[in-house]
């Protein structure tokens, strides 16, 4: 079972959601295997090697960054005893807003019923296993890349959410989902474009 906030201390707090609902801001513009790998490392609390990660990316593919991520991302790195900053850290574009990334989203894949498929199952099945849970959609993306599936799990606020998308992920790689896209965000989260048209494009799986 997902464990409460007020197992963090508020230091924690800050960096875990911080990196966390950073991962969601930049889902869509990041390529979807070095998302998951971010995710993975988050989840498991080895992320260490996560602000060289995504400043490096972010520089290289022209992704900006907000100055709160930068300032979270540098923070790590100093707590960790690095007195240099992030890699590319000094390349990347600062900025607050989010853009659109031109993917498509539908309901269903191609050739998959309304009644959904044993992928569906499996993941719905291991979320629902968690507190907080609050409803589960999958929407299929297609437009700027390779379509796939992406999957978006609203949790209540105080439920670990780095923790589902980490789990949700596991569950579709071991279905050999080679970048699997699982979005956990907390209700009355101001959403980005990329998630609001996911949401718009989706079928409920599972409701509470």
């Amino acid at each position: 079972m997902t464990a409460d906030w007020a197992d963090l201390d508020d230091e924690a707090w800050r960096v875990y959601g911080g990196l966390h609902r950073m991962l969601v801001r930049l889902a869509g513009q990041l390529p979807d295997d070095l998302l998951a790998h971010a995710r993975s490392l988050l989840g498991s609390g080895e992320f260490d090697a996560l602000p060289d990660l995504v400043t490096a990316a972010a520089a290289e593919l022209g992704v900006s960054l907000t100055e709160g991520e930068m300032r979270l991302l540098r923070d790590i790195v100093t707590a960790l005893g690095d007195d240099q900053p992030p890699t590319g850290a000094d390349q990347v574009t600062v900025a607050e807003a989010t853009p659109p990334t031109g993917h498509v989203f539908t309901p269903r894949p191609p050739g998959l019923d309304e009644d959904g498929d044993l992928t569906d199952d499996l993941v719905v099945d291991a979320l629902s296993l968690h507190d907080g849970l609050v409803v589960v959609r999958r929407a299929w993306r297609s437009g700027a890349g390779q379509g796939r599936r992406v999957y978006l799990a609203e949790v209540e606020p105080g439920v670990r959410a780095w923790d589902l998308a980490a789990e949700g992920q596991a569950e579709l790689a071991a279905m050999d989902d080679d970048a699997p896209q699982m979005e956990v965000f907390w209700t009355g989260d101001d959403l980005p474009p990329y998630h609001r048209a996911a949401l718009a494009g989706s079928a409920v799986l599972w409701e509470r």
